[in-house]
């Protein structure tokens, strides 16, 4: 087996585990045994579990926050040609529209559990090795946000991002159709893509705009 082959089937290995059991409950043996490699091979291309979750996290996340990044910069570029600032909406877009986009492709299925678990602890040592990868990208969204609400205090818009991304959190459940509620409230199939996300940037623009 190649090494890139081995290395990808035990990132696929890993992710899948890691979104069914948790980080914790996961075992290095369960996931040789469905990648096809022995521990060892863990070891050299890796070197612990913790080490494979930080390369689970970042084989995702990494790409997607290029983009993401880029949209943003495509929005003060436009709004500086303008002379203006950046408008709320634009900004929300581009964080919005392409995380949204990119959770319904096949091969985030099992990522994004991954995600509802880290978000939903808030805490703890995976918290810790997520955080680098997603605080710099929201840094930077704060920064074109600020610009973009300078009536507000920053702590309120710091506030009401985080409260965006919570929203934002449950919206990919609903692209995903998992099953997170009971009675008029649940949520047992995907709803279309396009749905979720006009309504989710229509909800936060006028929640992070509110007066």
């Amino acid at each position: 087996m190649a090494v890139e082959e081995t290395k990808t089937n035990i990132l696929d290995a890993a992710e899948s585990f890691f979104a069914e059991m948790g980080f914790h409950a996961t075992s290095l043996r369960q996931i040789t045994e469905r990648a096809g490699v022995n521990v060892a091979s863990v070891n050299y291309h890796f070197g612990s579990k913790e080490n494979l979750m930080d390369a689970v996290l970042r084989r995702r996340l990494e790409p997607l926050n290029v983009i993401r990044l880029a949209r943003l910069e495509a929005v003060k570029a436009e709004a500086a040609e303008a002379g203006k600032t950046p408008s709320v909406r634009a900004v929300m877009v581009a964080l919005i529209d392409p995380t949204l986009r990119a959770v319904v492709q096949p091969e985030f299925g099992g990522f994004s559990m991954i995600m509802s678990r880290i978000f939903t602890e808030h805490k703890g040592a995976i918290m810790e090795r997520v955080r680098p990868l997603i605080e710099p990208l929201l840094d930077r969204y704060l920064d074109v946000l600020y610009e973009a609400l300078p009536n507000l205090p920053r702590e309120e818009v710091a506030l009401r991002l985080r409260m965006s991304l919570g929203a934002m959190q449950h919206a990919i459940h609903a692209v995903r159709g998992y099953q997170t509620d009971s009675g008029p409230m649940a949520l047992t199939t995907a709803l279309p893509e396009e749905v979720v996300v006009d309504s989710l940037i229509d909800f936060v623009t006028r929640g992070m705009e509110d007066s």
